[in-house]
């Protein structure tokens, strides 16, 4: 029940008809008693300004930030986290008492989402696709863990930038084309963009690039394309909906201060995915 004392939590995308965060937080604060409300915003780029304001004018407790916002969303925050200033995109939000900070909680999701199917990145190489707030946190989180990063981006300045700021971190290679040599020697291959959202949407990677020995892991979720068409290859194919689950869990826990129910959000997700 929404009161005059219910806190309200929310996301800003565009877009973010498709986003499952809202039944991820309400079900978790449903089952703790939690007066906590979370409700999607679709935010356009040319109000992000004007949203971030509103944040502190609704005094909203705090936001996800999705795509396209991750980077742009930092010129406007009053505190960064360090691992959100290094990495240089957030995706979480806090308003504490009208001072604005933001956090990265997408790196430990990604990492988290892996360990979870048993998939360690240690010494593997690994193919990413993109260059935007997504890829950079990923991209962090693989190098922290001992992997080796080749980067792919149609814009090649922009991963060039990325190649720049992590290379004290480990290895990482700029790919300018898509090779057959690349992909013979990555042992996953990650889409970082948002190329699956749409149907519409043209494909990442061409599917004749994948090989049947990678691992096949698209930020994109439920379902998309390109993992169904790396599943007929043989790929081990991993959705965005475990990433989607372990970022929420961090920021669950920095709105809140409390342990979020990962079994009950579990169940919850399998209950909608089945729906799609």
């Amino acid at each position: 029940m929404i009161t005059g004392k219910t806190k309200i939590i929310g996301i800003f995308g565009d877009p973010v008809e498709h986003t499952l965060s809202p039944i991820i937080h309400n079900e978790a604060f449903k089952y703790l008693g939690l007066d906590y409300c979370y409700v999607p915003f679709h935010v356009k780029k040319k109000d992000l300004k004007n949203a971030i304001i509103a944040i502190k004018a609704l005094n909203i407790k705090g936001v996800n930030i999705t795509v396209p916002h991750k980077e742009a969303v930092i010129q406007y925050l009053d505190e960064i986290s360090d691992e959100a200033k290094y990495i240089g995109a957030v995706n979480t939000i806090l308003n504490n008492e009208g001072i604005l900070k933001g956090f990265n909680t997408d790196a430990q999701g990604f990492i988290l989402s892996l360990k979870e199917e048993s998939i360690l990145i240690k010494e593997k190489n690994i193919l990413i696709l993109g260059a935007g707030g997504a890829a950079k946190a990923i991209v962090y989180g693989i190098l922290k863990e001992g992997g080796k990063v080749y980067i792919y981006n149609r814009t090649l300045s922009k991963a060039l930038e990325i190649k720049e700021k992590f290379a004290n971190l480990g290895f990482i290679e700029v790919i300018p084309h898509i090779e057959q040599s690349i992909n013979e020697k990555v042992d996953i291959i990650v889409n970082a963009t948002s190329l699956g959202l749409k149907k519409d949407d043209p494909l990442p990677i061409n599917p004749a690039f994948l090989l049947s020995k990678h691992i096949y892991y698209d930020i994109v979720y439920p379902e998309t394309l390109l993992m169904n068409e790396a599943k007929k290859i043989g790929c081990k194919v991993v959705g965005g909906i475990g990433m989607l689950l372990w970022q929420a869990v961090e920021a669950f826990k920095i709105w809140t201060e409390v342990e979020p129910p990962v079994d009950v959000i579990k169940k919850t997700l399998n209950k909608v995915l089945t729906k799609y």
